[in-house]
């Protein structure tokens, strides 16, 4: 499944304090994945942590892990993949999010198996876009507070 968007910054955020944060403190925008908890930093680029799903037939705590794959300043884009395991379903997924001063967009490529793969497209779709929405505004803050 293909999945991409675009969220504009709105007034007061500065961008190159988010690029501090993408280059030197990941962990701090791994905490403002929504629904998380046991963070745990593997290597500089590399976090596990647990992920709470509910979403049709789907409910329960997935085993995630993320990896930045790649960080490019210069052109403005920031490469990871996703892994999550949890009861009965798995996801995968590779995501491209391209950062601007007007804000920031993304194209993910899902791959899903087991539950999530026999749950409708149309809820998966409108879970991740409701959850990733709610990653950006955190985003958002972030960059304009400092915090989450």
């Amino acid at each position: 499944m293909k999945l991409n968007g675009q969220k504009p910054w709105g007034d007061g955020v500065n961008v190159e304090n988010l690029w501090q944060l993408i280059e030197n403190n990941t962990l701090a925008l791994v905490k403002c994945v929504p629904d998380t908890s046991d963070i745990r930093q593997v290597n500089p680029q590399e976090f596990e942590f647990k992920i709470m799903v509910r979403m049709g037939p789907v409910s329960g705590t997935f085993n995630s892990r993320v990896k930045i794959e790649s960080i490019d300043k210069a052109s403005g884009r920031v490469a990871m993949t996703l892994n999550s395991k949890g009861p009965g379903a798995v996801m995968n997924a590779s995501i491209t999010a391209t950062i601007s001063q007007t804000g920031v967009s993304y194209d993910a490529d899902i791959n899903l198996s087991g539950l999530l793969a026999a749950v409708g497209e149309r809820l998966i779709r409108n879970y991740i876009d409701g959850k990733l929405n709610e990653f950006l505004n955190n985003l958002v803050k972030l960059a304009k507070t400092g915090q989450c």
